[in-house]
């Protein structure tokens, strides 16, 4: 007795080809990227009367895929601009030799109950692009949100 099967001969036939991810990556000037974040954001930041600075430096760039980085990016800048009034709010990385951190400074107290719904989504794409997500308060450095991701996919 013959097998039957639901899948056309062609579909058996042809090759399987795995999806790749890293498909859509492409290069992404960091600079750039949350400049245009913080223009998106300037009409929130005039209206709560905060100032919003970019402290990237502008050969920075990554590898990553654009859309994911942008969602964490904006995530973190956005939670902090509508949760702060009368504030500077600076937005900062830090190379060191194996990761890079973006830290947005000036978050607040009370910043982590804002992100506190969304984390886990937050913390996941943060992992798809090769990062993790750290929010802390400390007395002599405020409170920030630091988002760190590994070297090892940086471009030059």
């Amino acid at each position: 007795m013959k097998a039957l099967s639901f899948i056309p001969r062609s579909a058996q036939k042809a090759a399987v080809i795995p999806f790749e991810p890293s498909a859509s990556r492409i290069k992404v000037s960091l600079h750039q990227l949350v400049n245009d974040l913080l223009a998106s954001l300037q009409p929130l930041a005039m209206k709560r009367n905060n100032i919003v600075l970019n402290g990237v430096p502008r050969g920075l760039c990554f590898i990553a895929e654009e859309n994911l980085l942008a969602y964490v990016l904006w995530n973190m800048i956005n939670s902090v601009v509508s949760n702060k009034k009368n504030e500077c709010i600076h937005v900062q990385t830090l190379v060191d030799d194996d990761r890079t951190m973006i830290c947005v400074k000036d978050a607040g107290n009370y910043l982590y109950r804002s992100l506190a719904a969304d984390y886990r989504k937050l913390q996941d794409a943060a992992e798809k692009v090769g990062g993790c997500l750290n929010v802390y308060n400390d007395e002599k450095y405020g409170s920030n949100i630091v988002f760190s991701i590994s070297n090892t996919r940086m471009a030059v």
